[in-house]
């Protein structure tokens, strides 16, 4: 079973965000990363506005660390998962209505 994931600060920037985020991971470690998400990625993610960026950020953290299975990457940007895996896109959206509802 996968630790958790938990978005610690949220700070708004000129173009998207950058969040603290840290995962608590089975053997009780704390690994934590640097999440930036541009406002282009939000709008790509969630069209509708309707789930808060913090939210959006936990569901990139989350298929970020189902892709990177020895660690998420210190720095993390949301528009890399894509990049590693052509299903990556749709795994967040999923993930981005599912919290929505």
């Amino acid at each position: 079973m996968p630790g958790i994931i938990e978005i610690l600060a949220e700070r708004e920037g000129p173009t998207g965000w950058a969040f603290d985020v840290q995962e608590i991971r089975d053997d009780g470690r704390l690994v934590r990363t640097s999440l930036t998400m541009s406002w282009q990625d939000y709008d790509f993610f969630c069209p509708d506005g309707a789930v808060p960026p913090e939210q959006v950020a936990r569901a990139v953290a989350e298929v970020a660390r189902e892709l990177w299975p020895e660690g998420i990457p210190a720095r993390l940007d949301a528009s890399q998962p894509r990049k590693k895996a052509a299903d990556a896109d749709r795994r967040i959206i999923e993930r981005v209505d599912m919290r929505a509802m």
